[in-house]
């Protein structure tokens, strides 16, 4: 924990590894942890997979990048470092436009996690 969930749109991936790295180094700066406990998944969006402000496929606007976090509780200033931090790893490995690239936080109380079958708290 904590753990990164990024949807895409089928990147080579060479893309994908690029931001793994970035995107790893910059919530570890921002959150103080070791990069040991850091996982990253992605899910691909392919062509038609996406509709915004009530428009499909390639009538919606521009397709955005979405990066949810998982983890415990951090401050507000905390996570404003590391949303930036993955919005410049997420721009820089995809080419996207600060614009285009979404983080969410979802916090997790440790007593929710359970590694080996143990809860975190």
């Amino acid at each position: 924990m904590p753990f990164i969930e990024v949807f895409d749109r089928e990147p080579v991936q060479e893309t994908r590894a690029v931001a793994t790295s970035l995107m790893t180094d910059g919530l570890c700066a921002a959150f103080g942890i070791k990069p040991e406990i850091v996982t990253v998944y992605y899910f691909s969006t392919p062509e038609n997979s996406y509709g915004h402000a009530g428009k499909y496929g390639e009538n919606a606007e521009i397709f955005r990048i979405f990066a949810k976090v998982h983890a415990f509780p951090r401050s507000a200033e905390a996570k404003a470092k590391a949303a930036r931090a993955l919005t410049g790893a997420l721009c820089r490995a995809y080419g996207a436009q600060p614009r285009d690239v979404i983080v969410y936080f979802f916090d997790r109380d440790p007593g929710d996690a359970f590694h080996g079958g143990v809860a975190s708290a």
